[in-house]
């Protein structure tokens, strides 16, 4: 039996999970930052020893700690080598991650996520683990439910795999930091976000809008003093120094990171653009020894790639001269390496963060199932950080990544960041009980474990734009607020937070009042509605949205992300409609353009609408290799034009190839919010249900009824 040991007088309840060794190493350690937690937040705290090493053994532990009568369970922290459970066929739970489970291997093609300890809802079937490493593998199984809704919040502290005592002195030096900041908690008072290059389209409408939202968060920082700074990467390059400089910085609380990532590094800056004709010939020639030194090290004639070059280019022969000198191409090393943050910059530059809590907006970064990663550095550095939200895999740029953020000084804490972030990769790194001090007597996570109809209708009329926010989402979970409801709430609320919730939940609900509001949202004043608003059309198609999504396109000025946004969505509708819609408007709208522009801009606008055809054509195309269809259809995750979804369900149900079947199944089950989507429900009901069809046929009909029926 694992030992644990109750920390009572209290009300609610959270677990210490920690694996036998590493208590061994920082009991001490850990039974003080089980007394914080008693002792700040009024946690009976149990701490579980994991002598099981498996995780259904833990999640039901937890599973029995949440339905305790006395002092349930609202979260729980996982400390050390716990295990990691990699979970596959759930893709779709995630924001971005689509690698093909069939072509890669597990390790790689699956996604690490606790999300199978803190949703008990979920079902899973077991697919056992690798020798070695603390892996174990997981289907989301096709009766389970298939969307995201955590009953506690969770969290990581899992020190770097380094021998000797090393490791379990950075365990014991969190925590007692972490008990630091329990015992003196500090008002949110400076915040600094940051966009890295390439990040939404670098899209400056976006980050000014975004200082807007955090004012929304917390509207105590308009007291006239500057509590909130913004660096874009190419205010100094390169930028890496002068981030670090700034994330040191003793009284700054949180760090808002966008940028591109990888398990190891931060991707900041891109090579500095050219201002002056000298800086352009450098830039060339730098690009040049690039290309030549990977031709070289990739096992290419160099001769041929060098007159390759010098053909493609029209280049003098000068150019080329002592190009592969060994010092420069040091130099090129030494300069890209100056660009991103990489994990040996936390010991090369002593490199210690003292945001109290980070978000990492980036790819991988949050990577705890390997043998370090950037969050890990974040917190495990003597500075002042203690939790940091990371994602595990590859992340959408276009998410909304600040859901809640304002609980953290209201109530809430780190934990609830992760909690209500709909997608399986997003973990807190750190300690999840997290907050700042806050003059908010509500309990937000008693809250929510009591989760009480009468509470959250009393919150919907806070002066708190993120209670507000939670009690919409919570209302509209038991059905407790309709779509008219929200139409009026969307319609009346001042704050952004709130009207994004609305919106949010109304996708959730998908009836027609959806369709309805979204040319409304489209020219909200907020940037990150009018965004959602144009993907949200594009993953309808319905065609009563035509006008407005060619309105949207015709736009001047939209902003950079958005218009990126617009070109993708409208290919999902019918491209006869969409060009008749863009001739009428045109010609109804003032513009200073000359009619051949108009022209170019139309055909530019054709070529999108159109530039997937020949890819579905290979779905239904029997003679066409397996290979080459499997691509189209995958294809038809991201991007389906919806009218076309009768031909598919068609051949679908009657073409007798499971193979084919099974694929098809699962990237229709990719558009929840179609406006026929109760019609794919509706077929692959029936074949789950279909005794002549293969039973990997029926399994992947469940599972796509049940992403589509939510």
């Amino acid at each position: 039996m694992p030992l644990f040991f109750l920390y009572s007088c209290a009300r609610d309840g959270f677990a210490i999970v920690i694996d036998p060794q590493s208590y061994a190493n920082a009991k001490e350690e850990v039974d003080a930052y089980a007394d914080a937690l008693h002792d700040m937040d009024g946690y009976t705290v149990y701490v579980v020893e994991d002598v099981w090493g498996v995780p259904d053994s833990l999640r039901a532990r937890l599973l029995d700690l949440h339905r305790e009568r006395r002092a349930p369970i609202t979260g729980c922290v996982f400390v050390g080598d716990i295990p990691i459970p990699m979970i596959r066929d759930a893709q779709h739970l995630a924001s971005a991650f689509k690698m093909d489970q069939d072509r890669y291997a597990r390790h790689r093609s699956s996604i690490p996520s606790d999300r199978f300890y803190d949703d008990f809802d979920l079902v899973f079937n077991p697919l056992g683990k690798d020798e070695g490493k603390p892996y174990f593998y997981y289907s989301l199984a096709p009766e389970s439910p298939q969307k995201l809704s955590p009953d506690i919040f969770s969290g990581r502290i899992r020190p770097v795999n380094e021998d000797g005592t090393v490791r379990y002195d950075a365990l014991r030096a969190y925590l007692l930091k972490a008990v630091e900041a329990k015992r003196n908690p500090r008002r949110m008072e400076q915040l600094m976000y940051f966009g890295g290059h390439g990040y939404v389209s670098e899209s400056k409408t976006a980050r000014i809008d975004e200082k807007r939202v955090w004012l929304e968060h917390f509207p105590y920082l308009q007291d006239g003093r500057n509590h909130i700074g913004f660096i874009d990467y190419s205010d100094v390059v390169p930028v890496k120094k002068h981030l670090m400089d700034e994330l040191m910085r003793p009284d700054l609380d949180v760090a808002v990171l966008h940028h591109h990532g990888s398990p190891g590094n931060e991707y900041l800056n891109a090579v500095p653009r050219p201002y002056m004709v000298k800086d352009t010939k450098e830039y060339m020639l730098k690009t040049f020894r690039d290309h030549l030194w990977k031709a070289k090290d990739r096992g290419r004639d160099y001769n041929r790639a060098k007159q390759d070059l010098k053909k493609r280019f029209d280049l003098p022969e000068s150019w080329f001269e002592d190009i592969m000198n060994p010092e420069t191409h040091r130099s090129d090393s030494l300069n890209d390496a100056s660009l991103d943050l990489y994990l040996e910059d936390f010991a090369a530059y002593g490199y210690r963060p003292n945001a109290q809590l980070v978000i990492l907006d980036a790819c991988f970064n949050g990577s705890f199932h390997l043998a370090d990663c950037i969050a890990d550095e974040y917190i495990f550095q003597p500075g002042g950080t203690i939790a940091v939200q990371a994602n595990t895999v590859n992340s959408l740029q276009d998410k909304w990544h600040d859901r809640f953020f304002g609980l953290v000084a209201c109530g809430g804490c780190a934990g609830d960041l992760a909690r209500y972030a709909p997608y399986i990769e997003s973990h807190i790194i750190g300690d999840p009980t997290f907050r700042f001090r806050s003059e908010n007597t509500r309990n937000i996570d008693r809250i929510i474990l009591k989760d009480r109809k009468c509470t959250w209708r009393r919150l919907l009329r806070s002066g708190i734009a993120d209670e507000q926010a939670l009690a919409i989402e919570h209302l509209v979970r038991k059905c407790a607020l309709d779509s008219d409801a929200l139409v009026r709430i969307y319609r009346k609320s001042p704050y952004a937070t709130v009207r994004l919730q609305a919106l949010t939940s109304l996708a959730a609900i998908n009836g027609p009042q959806f369709t309805d509001i979204l040319p409304e949202a489209a020219e909200d004043s907020d940037e990150f509605i009018r965004r959602m608003a144009v993907k949200y059309m594009g993953r309808s198609g319905a065609p009563a949205l035509v006008p407005a999504i060619v309105k949207a396109f015709l736009t001047n000025n939209p902003g950079s992300r958005i218009k990126f946004n617009t070109d993708y969505a409208l290919g999902s509708f019918d491209t006869e409609a969409v060009l008749e819609e863009f001739d009428r408007q045109v010609e109804s709208i003032p513009m200073v353009m000359r009619e051949e522009e108009t022209v170019k801009l139309r055909k530019s606008l054709e070529k999108g609408l159109t530039r997937w055809d020949e890819d579905f054509a290979l779905v239904t195309d029997s003679t066409c290799s397996f290979k080459e269809r499997r691509n189209a259809i995958r294809q038809l995750r991201s991007y389906i034009k919806y009218g076309r979804i009768p031909e598919i369900l068609s051949y679908l149900h009657d073409c007798g190839e499971p193979q084919i079947q099974v694929l098809l199944l699962e990237a229709l089950g990719w558009h929840t919010l179609a406006w026929n989507a109760d019609t794919v429900a509706a077929t692959a009901l029936e074949m789950s249900g279909n005794d002549g069809l293969a039973p990997e046929v029926r399994s992947e009909a469940l599972r796509t009824f049940n992403r589509l029926a939510h």
